[in-house]
Parts: structure tokens; C-alpha cells; sequence
């Protein structure tokens, strides 16, 4: 009994060594940083789903408005610590200098971040650059030298990350050349339809910069890249897929509205106005160019302007000047007006259905339109809008005119209104 008994326990120490052998195999034991990661980030996720939870309950909207998202003032530092530990460095390509063929090599720092597990984290941290901002207050060369080296993480290691995808609408606020470059290398090298679907979207948001539109080969060029890749966007993403906080599906329909009706040689839609008799009027005029001037009284660039358009008016004689008040009664606009010694002016409905047509999300907000009902400037009232103005009046001055008040072409004609569109998605 005795020597079956000890073969019975040799047999069962034999088979609870492979067990934990292969338990080793199933799962590996983890590294400290990425330990104190999944703790931080569980840590965040349970803090979401908390504030959820009260916001599902919330019966109206003011109660959900009240309501203070969750903080990251506890979990960033804590993520951060986990990941941003150097580890050694690395060989990379430096830009060629003036009269080298060549890029040379250069030592660069390599982190925790930069390695395949911390994924989630660079993640978080592309999603929350204001808490990197926050840790890193006092010290500005420093957050710049980490925001770059996040950034170089995802163009050397986490690129073909399944998840990068969640990372590519917050990436799509910036406006260099590099972070461009980083979502299109997403775009043509992850294997995630989802993460690719998200790149090309994000492409699509960032081909309104003027640099990164020169290196495209011009506006026309970018205008069919940006159509092309919204397309690519829709085809590729599942239909479900969310682009930040919006519906990737929500953000593309967004786009191609703004792409078909307020980019720079479009038709923007034709709407009616009051003016200060209580008469509707249509504007863009039809035949004539026009400086559509959205606008609100307690808003001291949009004033400024406004008190000015005599001198408009006499530097550009032929121009119609359509300036919107956009919030207020009837009553405190014609107040306004007096007060001021403005003469030309008129107001959107309580709806705002102007506004929303045209897009209007920061005040002043100005739309240059040509004798052709099309788009020459659409944006914030700056130096670029004085250039675009000057193109027209120095184009303009060799025209014959045909009529006092010709009939635009069909395919000139403003549309009346604008497609049911919802509001530019938050993401």
C-alpha cells in the first residue's frame, strides 16, 4: 500500500507541475507597470459607469447638465506612473540636414509607453491631454517632450493596435503635419476595420488645414480625398462604431453636409430672414455677392464690425451686407439697433434655422458669397476673409454687366433651406 500510495502522490505532484506550467503558458505573470495600469484604468472605468449611472436617472435636462462628469485628477497621475518610466533608447531617422542625403540616426528615449502592453494607456492619455497638461504645469518643456514621445509611440509601436481607433477623433483636433501622418499610417497598416474606419474619418476632419491641404496638391485635390475617405470611413467601420462621443455614422453625414454646402465653391442654402420693418427677406441675394455676418450684439469683435459697415460698404460698393443677430427678442434687437446707429440689420427665428444651416458654432461667423451663389470664404472674420474680399473686388471690376438683377443658372441657384441635418456632433 505504502509504495502505491507514494507512486499516487509522484503521479499527482507530476500532473500539478504541468498544470502550473501550462497556467504559466495561459497566463504570463504581468509587469509591475502594466499591473498599476489596469488598476488605474479600472479605477477611471469604474468612476464612468458610476456617473452613468446617476445621468440614467436624470429625468430632464437640466438635472443631466448638473450632474459633474468624473474626475481624472486622481487617475492620471496614477496611470502616468505606470507607463512613463524610461527604459532605455532607441535608434531613429532625424530629419536630413541641408546638404546630407541621408537621414542619420539619433538615440532617443525609450519609455513604457512605447512598449505593446501599454496600449490602453496611450490611449487614455491621446483621449485626456489635459491631464498630462496638469501634471506637467511647471514644467512646459517637459510636457512638450512627453506629447511628442506619446505621439511617437503610436507612429513606431501601437499604430496596428486594435484599439487606436478610440484615439483617432481626439487626434483629429490637432493640426500638425505629424499627427496627419501618424492617422494615415493607421489608416493603410492597422488590420482593424473599425481602427481603419476611424483614421480615415479623422483624415478626413484634419484635410481642412491649409498646410496639410498644400501637401495634397491643393484644395480641389483634398476636397475629393475628404469625400473619398468619408466614404472609406463608412464602408469600413462597423455600423455601431462611435468617432469620441459621437456616432462615426453622425460625424460623416455631418461632414458631407459641410463638404456639399459651405466649402469654398459650394452653394450654401438660401434662407429667410426678418428685417427691421417685420419683412422677410431671402438671402444670399441672388446676382449679387454677399457678406453674410452672423453676429451677437453683446460680442465685442462682432460690434466692432458692425459699427464699421458704412466704411465696408464704401471700400466694396457692390457688395450685399446681410449681418444676423443670432440671440435676443425683437424688441432688445430694434433697442439695439437704435442705440448703435445701425441701419442694416435682421434676425434669425427663436429656432435659429439660419444659424443651424450655415453651421454656426462660434461668433462672428462670416460667409462670403460671389454673384454666382457660390462660396468664397466661410469662417471666423480674420485677415483671410480681408484677402478673400479683395480677390472678389479685383475680379469683379472687368465684369459687364449683363442686367441690373440677372437670373442665376439653375445649378447657381441657392437652395431654399437646408436638409434636416442635425448639429455638428461634440466629439
Amino acid at each position: 500500500m505504502n509504495g502505491d500510495a507514494g507512486l499516487i502522490m509522484a503521479g499527482m505532484k507530476k500532473r500539478i507541475i504541468v498544470w502550473i506550467a501550462a497556467m504559466a503558458v495561459v497566463a504570463p505573470v504581468l509587469h509591475a507597470g502594466e499591473k498599476e495600469m489596469k488598476a488605474a484604468l479600472d479605477m477611471w472605468q469604474q468612476r464612468q459607469a458610476e456617473y452613468n449611472a446617476v445621468l440614467s436617472v436624470a429625468s430632464t435636462p437640466e438635472q443631466r447638465e448638473s450632474i459633474p462628469p468624473p474626475s481624472a485628477d486622481e487617475v492620471a497621475p496614477a496611470l502616468w506612473k505606470a507607463v512613463r518610466k524610461q527604459t532605455g533608447t532607441r535608434k531613429v531617422a532625424a530629419e536630413a540636414r541641408r546638404g546630407h542625403e541621408h537621414a542619420e540616426l539619433i538615440d532617443v528615449p525609450r519609455y513604457e509607453f512605447d512598449e505593446e502592453w501599454a496600449a490602453p494607456a496611450v490611449v487614455w492619455f491621446l483621449n485626456h491631454p489635459e491631464t498630462l497638461a496638469k501634471i506637467y504645469e511647471q514644467a512646459p518643456q517637459k510636457l512638450a517632450a512627453y506629447a511628442k514621445a506619446l505621439l511617437n509611440s503610436v507612429r513606431d509601436r501601437h499604430f496596428s493596435s486594435p484599439i487606436i481607433g478610440e484615439a483617432c477623433a481626439k487626434l483629429s483636433e490637432n493640426t500638425g503635419a505629424d499627427v496627419y501622418e501618424v492617422l494615415q499610417k493607421i489608416y493603410e497598416r492597422n488590420s482593424s476595420p473599425a481602427a481603419r474606419g476611424a483614421a480615415a474619418l479623422a483624415m478626413s476632419v484634419m484635410l481642412t488645414n491649409p498646410a496639410i491641404v498644400s501637401e495634397e496638391g491643393g484644395a480641389a485635390h483634398a476636397r475629393a480625398k475628404r469625400i473619398y475617405l468619408i466614404r472609406q470611413a463608412l464602408n469600413l467601420a462597423p455600423q455601431d462604431a462611435m468617432f469620441g462621443s459621437a456616432s462615426l455614422t453622425d460625424v460623416a453625414t455631418e461632414l458631407i453636409y459641410r463638404i456639399s454646402n459651405l466649402d469654398e465653391g459650394t452653394i450654401p442654402p438660401r434662407m429667410k430672414l426678418t428685417d427691421p420693418q417685420g419683412e422677410q427677406c431671402l438671402f444670399p441675394v441672388v446676382g449679387k455677392a454677399n457678406l453674410i455676418f452672423f453676429w451677437d450684439p453683446s460680442e465685442d469683435v462682432g460690434m466692432s464690425i458692425m459699427q464699421k459697415q458704412a466704411a465696408l460698404l464704401h471700400s466694396y460698393p457692390n457688395l450685399v451686407l446681410c449681418p444676423i443677430v443670432v440671440n435676443g427678442d425683437r424688441e432688445s434687437w430694434l433697442r439695439m439697433m437704435q442705440n448703435h446707429g445701425l441701419t442694416i440689420c435682421y434676425m434669425d427665428d427663436e429656432q435659429g434655422t439660419a444659424g443651424k444651416a450655415y453651421r454656426v458654432e462660434h461668433l462672428p461667423h462670416a460667409v462670403l458669397v460671389n454673384e454666382q451663389a457660390r462660396v468664397l470664404f466661410c469662417g471666423y472674420p480674420n485677415m483671410q476673409l480681408q484677402a478673400a474680399l479683395d480677390r472678389w473686388k479685383n475680379q469683379s471690376k472687368g465684369r459687364i454687366e449683363i442686367s441690373r438683377d440677372p437670373l442665376p443658372t439653375p445649378e447657381s441657384q441657392p437652395a431654399e433651406g437646408a436638409p434636416p441635418l442635425r448639429e455638428m456632433p461634440r466629439f
